[in-house]
């Protein structure tokens, strides 16, 4: 049963980056302490933490440190190592299994456990170790783990081209991205926010509140998400990224943890995906979430000037993660209420 944990108590995260220095703010500002766990000192959410341990996330005996100090464990990011993880949450309250690890930092595993719920995924071929396969039409290869923001995939449509350890997903044709951020605590699954989103180069560049999917198809997304969340021992924010495509659903992937997409929910919800979080990873109560129309803009390392500039003309909430401005790197995120554009940026 899922501990209570209330506020004066320390929670510990693993992993420094945007996503650990928006939950520790969300913490903090409930009246939590922070431990925090990252292989680098000048990571942006260590400004945060009460406690810092500076020692790679595979640092078995650092983790455990930071477990020492913390009354619940959560991460910011799912390549961490379930073998480790399955070790210490035996002795230590983690609330997102490592079994939720082991499926969501393998493509081919997560997309097995999504069929094995009747959950539509894309079809794909399994590549371990013998690329001796034939095809005959366009696929994306995914490196079977560690991709993200487009890393690790590239399109092919020969067989010379096929590497180990990765998966083929046809192609499809794309109508629109959406994600379910949702949240489980000990009483039920709520939605936080369902979220269209647009990419550039493989990176979220946009994202709106509400979509523009049919009733039907958020409600199929919801639906899907939910048995996700019923089938996992887990507790706290967790998001599911679908395609839809010719009118159908079609399952992407699992990130177990809060989600980029999820950061409009800073505006645009009632309760951000953050401190939805930490409440139900601490045995509270999440309760009911509504959200208003809101447009997200990410921004990267090349695009800081344009924005900090646009901010003195235009009405946003604007957040930096006080990290270094480097070409596609992200340092920060820009909500506005209603539907909005940027003019000659979005072009």
């Amino acid at each position: 049963m899922i501990k209570t944990i209330l506020p004066g108590k320390t929670i510990g995260i693993i992993g420094g980056g945007q996503l650990g220095r928006m939950l520790a703010m969300s913490a903090k500002e409930m009246g939590y302490k922070i431990a925090i766990l990252d292989p680098s000192d000048m990571c942006c959410a260590k400004i945060f933490s009460d406690v810092f341990i500076k020692a790679n996330f595979d640092d078995f005996e650092k983790v455990e440190e930071l477990c020492k100090h913390s009354d619940v464990i959560t991460f910011e990011f799912e390549n961490i190592d379930a073998d480790a993880l399955s070790k210490l949450e035996k002795k230590y309250n983690f609330v997102q299994s490592s079994e939720v690890l082991r499926i969501t930092q393998h493509r081919y595993y997560e997309k097995e456990f999504a069929r094995s719920l009747e959950i539509p995924t894309v079809d794909y071929i399994h590549i371990e170790d013998n690329t001796d396969v034939e095809i005959d039409k366009v696929y994306l290869m995914k490196t079977l783990r560690f991709g993200y923001d487009g890393k690790g995939q590239k399109k092919i449509s020969k067989k010379e081209e096929i590497e180990k350890q990765t998966i083929l997903e046809e192609l499809i044709e794309l109508d629109k991205e959406i994600s379910v951020v949702a949240v489980k605590d000990k009483y039920e699954v709520q939605i936080i926010a369902v979220v269209e989103n647009e990419h550039r180069n493989n990176i979220l560049y946009r994202s709106k509140v509400p979509t523009s999917a049919t009733t039907e198809q958020e409600s199929l997304a919801i639906e899907y998400t939910k048995k996700i969340l019923d089938n996992i021992e887990y507790y706290g924010v967790l998001t599911v990224e679908f395609f839809i495509s010719n009118g159908k659903v079609i399952f992407n992937e699992i990130a177990p943890r809060v989600h980029n997409s999820g950061h409009i929910t800073m505006q645009s919800a009632t309760k951000s995906q953050f401190r939805a979080h930490v409440e139900a990873i601490c045995g509270l109560r999440v309760g009911k979430i509504e959200n208003r129309e809101t447009t997200l803009y990410n921004i990267l390392g090349q695009d800081e000037d344009y924005f900090k500039n646009l901010i003195t003309k235009k009405q946003g909430y604007l957040h930096f993660y006080e990290k270094e401005a480097r070409e596609n790197r992200k340092i920060g995120h820009i909500n506005f209420y209603g539907d909005v554009h940027l003019g000659g940026y979005d072009e």
